[in-house]
């Protein structure tokens, strides 16, 4: 286990997440994990706007799967992308706080999840990233867990954005979904920080 965290925080700082193997036994998988991976080997990436005001249009824009529904959660700077075949998401929140840096959201986000059923931390890194967007340098701060909902485990990766050269959390991107399928979720989660753009 403890090998595993430390090839995930790793992975974490270089703008990725592993899956954890644990719950394979050996090289056995399953007809259903193998149409998970067919599934996200099938999907396309496309820049997709979201934050619509009604003086200025859209606010933001980043490189997301081309099916996913767009849900606006509240207002207009929260919005949930689902994927329509698979119980996993994207949430992103681009104004998110001003007044934490992205390392003291994580510890935020570590006491808020304290009383979670089944909640396990995989790993928390701090790193820089280069925006492909034009949002310059980002300071990003990532936490991976795991939690029960029901009988199911939950696989959850939230990162915390710092555009432009600063340390402050202005942007939250949480990816969700099933273990199985965490190497893809961290491929959305790379895609959505890098291709960015908010203004």
């Amino acid at each position: 286990m403890r090998r595993f965290v430390s090839g995930l925080v790793a992975a974490v700082a270089a703008a990725g997440v592993m899956t954890g193997t644990s719950a394979l036994q050996g090289n056995a998988v399953t007809e259903k994990q193998q149409v998970v991976a067919a599934q996200s080997a099938a999907v396309k990436f496309v820049t997709r706007k979201f934050d619509y005001d009604s003086d200025f249009g859209y606010l933001s824009a980043a490189q997301l799967p081309s099916t996913w529904r767009m849900v606006v959660q509240q207002g207009w700077q929260v919005t949930r992308f689902l994927d329509p075949k698979v119980d996993q998401m994207v949430n992103i929140s681009t104004a998110y706080s001003g007044h934490l840096t992205t390392a003291g959201a994580v510890a935020e986000k570590r006491k808020a999840l304290k009383g979670t059923k089944g909640l396990k931390v995989l790993g928390a890194k701090t790193t820089t990233m280069k925006s492909t967007a034009g949002m310059g340098r980002l300071t990003v701060s990532t936490i991976v867990y795991t939690y029960t909902r029901g009988k199911t485990t939950r696989w959850v990766a939230t990162r915390y954005i710092g555009l432009t050269g600063e340390d402050n959390a202005g942007v939250e991107v949480t990816v969700a979904g099933s273990p199985k399928n965490a190497k893809f979720l961290g491929t959305v989660l790379a895609k959505a920080t890098t291709t960015l753009y908010t203004r």
